[in-house]
């Protein structure tokens, strides 16, 4: 197994979200050069949250991709110079108005290796309360849908809940030594 050799690099498009650049490559053990398209963007964050009658907090928005109101967990991107964990306090409040007694990271893995630069940080965010009202970014909409375990399960197997990633936050969480959990078992702040 050998990598790939960067020949040349272009910036194709810049956005304040993202930016397109081709790669021209080649990989000397085949003896072959192919050009490829990759997608810089920020790292992002991802939070299963969890009030502390023991309900998941969702939230449900359009999202323009495919045209669809989703159900996803509380998500955003990690703002330049800010660690993951602080992105996860910031996005959940801001999102849903909730604050957690305790945010545990529970991995961290790349969006999409073959095409993107990133990394999602997902997070866990326990004994979660209101501390106040939403505080959306000016093309935010989104409402805020808590569901207990059963809820949230059924709307997963029902395919209300068919976001990707958020699928993932919550297995990871399902897979976690944390689910199921009463707050004592988790690790001090």
């Amino acid at each position: 197994m050998n990598r790939w050799t960067t020949k040349n690099k272009t910036d194709l498009l810049k956005t304040p979200v993202f930016s397109l650049s081709k790669l021209t490559c080649s990989l000397e053990r085949r003896a072959i050069e192919h050009d490829f398209y990759v997608l810089q963007t920020a790292d992002w964050i991802n939070i299963v949250a969890i009030t502390t009658d023991g309900r998941f907090i969702m939230v449900r928005q359009h999202r323009l991709g495919t045209d669809e109101i989703t159900w996803e967990t509380p998500a955003g991107m990690i703002d330049r110079h800010e660690s993951p964990e602080r992105a996860a306090v910031r996005e959940l409040e801001e999102e849903t108005g909730y604050r957690a007694k305790k945010i545990i990271p529970l991995k961290k893995l790349a969006a999409n290796p073959a095409i993107m630069s990133n990394y999602i940080h997902f997070y866990l965010a326990i004994d979660c309360e209101p501390a106040g009202p939403q505080r959306l970014d000016e093309t935010e909409d989104i409402d805020i849908v808590l569901m207990d375990r059963d809820e949230l399960g059924a709307n997963i197997q029902n395919g209300s809940i068919d976001h990707s990633i958020a699928l993932l936050a919550v297995s990871l969480y399902f897979l976690s030594p944390y689910a199921g959990q009463p707050p004592a078992y988790y690790p001090p702040a």
